[in-house]
């Protein structure tokens, strides 16, 4: 990505400004660690920690950054769907939503996800040539226990997905048994001590803790040297302050102290910095993500991590508090997409199919999301290839008056230019024609297209198998299925 190209929200001097006031933080305020192995690892490289509260020295935090890379390569088990992230990748990379509690379609309307959604979610993700990395939970499965809901998940997905994964916190012992069920899905034991092919995102909860399982989480991922993401989620007046480069500072704050404890964990491990903050309705102190505020926050903030720190980055995009796929479902997602991605962020997630601040996810807004998705991503590639070429010699040819319809460049590349997956260029007469449907009836026959040519499973028959004897052995009573419903 051409680092010209990007937004650029604050200049270097205020890039700093929020980097001192961020230390100064960390250095007198210090952070809430809620664990007792994370507070070992701080008293053993000489941080101040009096209690649960941990005062971390600008030395710490600058030894950090510059020990976490600037780059690394998540890797799929598909060889060619790994990919770059950090100083050098070709494009914003996109994952799908996470955590969405409901699943809503127009066919059947909006409930409470289960099993099947997060799957169809997982095959779509995989099906969508925008989505690079899968995995997560695109909606919370209500019909499956909770204890062993981490087995089922991630055992879906790698039925399911072949690509680069995310995944969710867990117990140390959770954490290491999906480590170990991706190594059976790629048929090679100790596959990760030598490879980032799954990254976790955990969230400080705001203003300034970190709690016990995200640390546990965070430390697993550290030692194995598997990327962690940190994604603080403040909201301005509520956990942060109402000022909106004072909420950049706590948010690079709590990101800095996650990135400082991975790194005296494991030096080197790739480090994912999140910006995602909002600005709230204070009418109501509710939760939106449709607000542009919110964005100034986190486009600074991913400025931040990409010219001073040098570090990969992700924001959440896609987001709109609209309730059903409608013109504020569009207005606040492009608002959304198009800042964020355009700020160079290396990974976008919530931003395929996210509805009702991030309530639910829609499977007709997943489709629509690629498409807007793609506008985006093709407005950043500039004048590239053909484009960039200034066609003096058409021109020449052609002259006054003339018509470059039948000329031979015309030909040779009139099928380069970018087309819509769902929007309908058609005349009035032809849309008519074929029904008049609008853009949501179209991406409902998309999505069902696509679920009905995703294969059954993308595992072979033995490695399934084995993973389902692994999982049976953690947990002898987990249900991981016989067969998924479509939507």
């Amino acid at each position: 990505m051409v680092s010209s190209r990007f937004i650029q929200m604050q200049d270097k001097h205020e890039l700093e400004e929020i980097h001192e006031a961020a230390v100064k933080v960390l250095e007198t305020v210090g952070v809430e660690f809620q664990s007792e192995s994370a507070l070992n690892v701080f008293k053993a490289r000489g941080a101040a920690v009096e209690g649960s509260r941990v005062r971390i020295n600008r030395n710490l935090i600058e030894t950090s950054i510059e020990s976490a890379p600037s780059a690394f390569m998540l890797h799929g088990r598909n060889g060619d769907q790994s990919v770059t992230i950090g100083e050098g990748q070709a494009h914003t990379l996109v994952e799908p939503c996470n955590g969405c509690i409901y699943a809503q379609s127009l066919d059947r309307g909006r409930r409470i996800g289960g099993i099947d959604d997060l799957v169809n979610f997982i095959k779509l993700s995989q099906a969508s040539d925008v989505c690079s990395i899968n995995g997560g939970i695109p909606v919370v499965p209500s019909d499956v226990d909770g204890k062993t809901a981490y087995l089922r998940i991630l055992f879906e997905t790698l039925k399911n997905t072949d690509k680069p994964l995310r995944s969710n916190p867990g117990s140390r012992q959770e954490v290491e048994t999906m480590f170990r069920m991706v190594e059976i899905a790629e048929g090679q034991p100790g596959f990760l001590e030598d490879h980032a092919a799954i990254y976790v995102s955990i969230n400080p909860l705001s203003p300034l803790v970190f709690r016990e399982v995200e640390l546990e989480t965070l430390m697993t991922y550290a030692e194995h040297r598997q990327p962690v993401a940190v994604l603080s989620c403040a909201m301005a007046g509520v956990s942060a302050p109402m000022s909106l480069r004072g909420t950049c500072v706590l948010q690079n704050a709590e990101i800095l102290a996650g990135l400082v404890l991975t790194q005296l964990v494991n030096p080197g491990t790739p480090f994912i910095y999140a910006p995602a903050s909002a600005v709230p309705d204070m009418k109501s102190g509710q939760y939106v993500t449709g607000s542009p505020e919110s964005n100034l926050i986190n486009i600074a903030n991913v400025q931040l991590a990409r010219d001073l720190y040098r570090l990969p980055t992700r924001t959440m995009a896609g987001l709109t508090d609209a309730k059903v796929v409608d013109v504020q479902a569009g207005l606040e997602t492009m608002q959304n997409l198009s800042l964020c991605m355009m700020s160079g962020v290396s990974i976008i997630n919530e931003c395929l199919g996210v509805l009702d601040s991030i309530m639910t996810n829609s499977y007709e807004k997943f489709i629509l999301d690629q498409e807007m998705i793609s506008r985006v991503l093709t407005i950043m590639k500039g004048f590239e290839g053909v484009n960039g070429d200034l066609a003096t010699e058409a021109i020449e040819q052609t002259g006054p008056g003339g018509n470059f319809l039948y000329h031979p460049d015309t030909l040779m590349h009139c099928r380069d230019n970018w087309q819509p997956l769902v929007s309908s260029w058609d005349h009035y007469e032809k849309w008519e024609e074929k029904g008049k449907m609008d853009a949501a009836v179209r991406a409902s026959s998309i999505y069902k297209a696509m679920l009905s040519e995703a294969p059954d499973s993308m595992l072979d028959p033995a490695v399934e198998q084995e993973l389902v004897a692994f999982a049976r052995r953690v947990a002898p009573d987990v249900d991981l299925g016989c067969s998924i419903k479509s939507s």
